[in-house]
C-alpha cells in the first residue's frame, strides 16, 4: 500500500490536495484522527479487494496529532508501511489573505488573532515539516494548478484518459439545444439521408445511412477536420483540472446526421481510451 499523509498549514490548499488524489484513485480520507490510522490501514490491507492507495488529511485539528504522529507513524513503518508525508505550507501574507477571501475562521483561533493563530501554528508543526518527504510552497497555485501538480506527482502525467467522462448527445434543433452541454457541433452541413426514401426510416446507426452522410468529399473533408479538433480539445481538458466534458451534435430532426456523427465520435475517443457515455435524444 503506498500511504500518503497530506499535513501542514490551515489554508494551505489540503483540501484541494486531497480531492486532487481521490481524482487519481486514492481512497481517501480528510481530518482522520491520527490514532484511527493503523486501524484503517489494517482493515483496507485485509479487505476483498484490497485498496493499494490511501491518502489521509492529517493536522492538529485533531487535538492527538502532535503528540501520537511520531509513534504511530513509527510502528506503521516497522509494519511495512511507511507513509509519505507532504507537507503544505504558504507564507503568512499568502494565508492572511486566503483566510479573508474566504471568510472562514482559523480552526485554531480560540481567543487568538487571525494571524497569532498561523504563527502559532507554523510553530508547532516545524519538526513535523523537518521530517516531512515533501514540502509544497502553495502560494503561487490556484486550485487548478495544485490539484494537476499532485496528480502529475503521483499519478503519472496529469488526469488519465479513464478519469476524464465525455458525454455525447445527438439532437434535433426543432427540439432545442441541451441545456447542459459545453460545445456544440452543427451537422446540418452534411448530406441528409431524411429525403432518400430508402433511408429516411433509418436512423444515423445504421451503416448505409453512415455511408450517406459521409458522401460527399468536400463536406466529409469538413467533418474530419472536426472531429481532429474535438480530439485535441479532448486531450487538453484531459490533461487539466476539468472532470466532464459534454459535447452536443444537432442537425434539423435529430435523427440521421447528428447520430452518425455522435457514432463516428464514440468509436475515434472510445479507442483513445476516454470513459464516455452517449445519448440519443431526439431518437
Amino acid at each position: 500500500m503506498h500511504l500518503l499523509v497530506i499535513t501542514g498549514l490551515s489554508g494551505s490548499g489540503k483540501t484541494s490536495a486531497i480531492h486532487a488524489l481521490e481524482d487519481a484513485g486514492y481512497f481517501c480520507v480528510d481530518n482522520l484522527p491520527i490514532l484511527l490510522l493503523p486501524g484503517l490501514v489494517q482493515l483496507l490491507r485485509s479487505a476483498k479487494e484490497p485498496m493499494e492507495r490511501l491518502a489521509v488529511v492529517m493536522d492538529v485539528r485533531e487535538g492527538g496529532f502532535l503528540r501520537e504522529y511520531g509513534r504511530v507513524f513509527r510502528e506503521l513503518t516497522e509494519g511495512g508501511i511507511k507513509p509519505e508525508i507532504v507537507f503544505l505550507e504558504a507564507p503568512t501574507e499568502v494565508l492572511l489573505r486566503r483566510f479573508e477571501e474566504t471568510c472562514r475562521p482559523h480552526p485554531l483561533a480560540g481567543e487568538r488573532t487571525l494571524l497569532d493563530a498561523i504563527e502559532w501554528e507554523r510553530r508547532q508543526l516545524a519538526g513535523l515539516r523537518e521530517t516531512a518527504d515533501r514540502v509544497m510552497d502553495t502560494s503561487s497555485y490556484n486550485i487548478h494548478e495544485l490539484r494537476r501538480s499532485l496528480r502529475e506527482l503521483y499519478c503519472g502525467t496529469g488526469r488519465p484518459t479513464g478519469q476524464f467522462q465525455v458525454e455525447l448527445i445527438s439532437f434535433s434543433y426543432a427540439k432545442g439545444i441541451p441545456p447542459q452541454v459545453d460545445m456544440v457541433l452543427d451537422a446540418r452541413f452534411l448530406p441528409n439521408p431524411h429525403y432518400d426514401p430508402e433511408l429516411k426510416e433509418r436512423d444515423g446507426r445504421d451503416a448505409e445511412v453512415r455511408r450517406y452522410v459521409e458522401r460527399d468529399a468536400e463536406a466529409s473533408k469538413i467533418l474530419r477536420k472536426l472531429l481532429e479538433i474535438v480530439e485535441e480539445m479532448m486531450a487538453f481538458y484531459a490533461r487539466s483540472d476539468r472532470a466532464y466534458f459534454v459535447l452536443g451534435v444537432g442537425c434539423t430532426g435529430g435523427r440521421h446526421r447528428s447520430v452518425s456523427v455522435v457514432a463516428r465520435l464514440e468509436e475515434r475517443l472510445k479507442a483513445l481510451g476516454y470513459r464516455l457515455t452517449r445519448t440519443d435524444r431526439d431518437l
